[in-house]
């Protein structure tokens, strides 16, 4: 059986890229209309981040999960999880 990760690790570069992008920027305090702009952007940004690894880590199971049931289904002995 082949192990298929694609869709993980196509989700996880898309992650690193993004998070590349938004490391070490420097939001404006100041109390303008496009500093508050520029922050619910970065918010936005990071939520989606956070969503990102979701994702991810729910493909991963996915996959675990496919591994196991073929397992299963060819006599293996399931191991404990």
């Amino acid at each position: 059986m082949r192990i298929d990760l694609d869709r993980a690790v196509q989700t996880a570069e898309e992650l690193l890229a993004e998070l590349r992008e938004l490391n070490g920027a420097e939001p404006d305090d100041a109390p303008t209309r496009v500093a508050r702009r520029q922050r619910g952007e970065i918010t936005r940004q990071l939520l989606y981040l956070a969503h990102l690894g979701d994702r991810a880590r729910v493909e991963i199971m996915d996959a675990y999960h496919d591994y196991k049931n073929q397992d299963v289904r060819t006599g293996g002995e399931p191991a404990s999880e």
